[in-house]
């Protein structure tokens, strides 16, 4: 087991068309074969995507993308004009991170390297889109907000992932005969060397993906009290509504969702259950700046009660 284990990696690495999830599931099983849970861990992650708060290494960090921008000015309409986030107003820049965080598993990148472009939206660009419209004037509507990356730019984080793995197995093998295990120490300082992340959890912030693809979104890390000032945007927002009893009920979803997210112990279904109520009473009325703040406010919320942050 343990001359086919560590010669099937030395020997597999060296075919650029096998799919790096069989590679580090064999990183696995070597871990798990030497004690090293540094390995292991690394490989889990991989494999399984970085767990929200955990630090992503560098190699899946990027500089901010070109930011996507549609919007409605009096009767002209503008699709896909492309901001760098410097450009934005300041309100709006300071909720969008510099870098571009990919915690996804290795095989839904591999799928999505495949693609010519992939679009990612998320809380911190609708929390974006939501400061930019409070600043524009009669009937001009920021409408849409993503960000975008070539899938060769995804190819190029795979190729780094595959080199990191080259590195640390060209290391144990240098010194330890295929049909040897390496040591514990000798694969941690491998590991340590080349990948050099120590996965520390910071509470802090929120910054993986939740989900990526054509349509997909991303979290940029917003906290709950970010989250309650959206719905406090909300409620400004709610003054363009003519429709008394539409009104009405939106302001008493507003208020019952305030109310449990700023309560001492919110209960997790509730939240969710009532930012479904008022995406529904924004939904009735139909107005568009309104739809875009309450939209915002929902993505952060759910995002937040997913993640775990009420109780």
């Amino acid at each position: 087991m343990t001359d086919t284990l560590l010669r099937s990696i030395r020997e597999r690495l060296l075919d650029e068309t096998e799919p790096l999830a069989g590679l580090l599931r064999k990183c696995l099983l070597l871990g798990a074969e030497t004690g090293s849970e540094s390995l292991r861990q690394w490989a889990r992650y991989e494999l399984n995507g970085y767990d929200e708060g955990v630090e992503v290494p560098s190699y899946r960090k990027l500089p901010a993308p070109p930011i996507s921008v549609d919007s409605i000015s009096g009767n002209v309409q503008a699709t896909n004009v492309t901001y760098n986030r410097l450009q934005l107003p300041r309100k709006a820049r300071e909720c969008i991170d510099e870098e571009l965080f990919l915690d996804h598993p290795i095989e839904e990148l591999e799928k999505l390297a495949a693609l010519k472009s992939v679009s990612f939206t998320g809380t911190g660009l609708a929390y974006a889109q939501t400061l930019w419209n409070s600043e524009l004037g009669p009937y001009q509507q920021i409408t849409g907000m993503t960000f975008k990356i070539s899938g060769s730019t995804l190819s190029g984080i795979l190729g780094k992932i595959r080199t990191q793995l080259v590195d640390v197995v060209a290391d144990l093998t240098s010194g330890t005969p295929l049909a040897e295990l390496p040591r514990k120490d000798q694969i941690d300082a491998a590991v340590g060397q080349h990948i050099g992340t120590q996965y520390n959890t910071n509470i802090h912030s929120q910054h993986g993906p939740l989900a990526i693809g054509t349509d997909a979104a991303t979290n940029v890390g917003l906290n709950v009290e970010e989250a309650i000032r959206l719905l406090d945007i909300v409620r400004t927002a709610s003054d363009s509504v003519a429709d008394t009893q539409a009104k009405t009920e939106l302001l008493e979803a507003i208020k019952d969702l305030r109310s449990e997210v700023g309560s001492p112990a919110p209960d997790t279904g509730e939240v969710v259950r009532k930012t479904g109520k008022l995406k529904a009473a924004a939904a009735s009325i139909g107005v568009p700046a309104l739809s875009a703040a309450v939209g915002g406010a929902v993505e952060a919320l759910t995002s937040l009660a997913m993640g775990g942050a009420f109780s």
